[in-house]
């Protein structure tokens, strides 16, 4: 997963192709379970790249997307959110989300 900075987030808000941001908190157990289920895809998927973002660090950026929870998973495309994901229910839900969302 590639760890998304204050310094990195400029250029990633005016990139104009799709990412997928795994939004957490480090102190928060689901997050870490989610980010497990997401190794998992990661290992099948090795030309899918996902974004890291500590929720923390992006206020603005929660406050504007209205992100209710973490962990979150968003599809963002042109810096526009266009989806999202807050149930990690499974390694297999989270395949078919990505598969949809690709």
């Amino acid at each position: 997963m590639i760890e998304v900075t204050i310094d990195s987030w400029k250029q990633l808000q005016q990139d104009r192709e799709k990412k997928v941001f795994f939004v957490h908190t480090p102190f928060c157990a689901t997050c870490q379970l989610a980010e497990r289920m997401l190794a998992i895809i990661e290992e099948t998927k090795p030309n899918q790249s996902f974004y890291r973002l500590n929720a923390s660090f992006f206020p603005g950026f929660m406050e504007k997307n209205k992100i209710k929870s973490v962990p979150a998973l968003l599809l963002v495309e042109k810096g526009v959110v266009r989806d999202h994901l807050y149930a990690f229910e499974s390694v297999t839900k989270l395949h078919e989300v990505l598969e949809k969302w690709h």
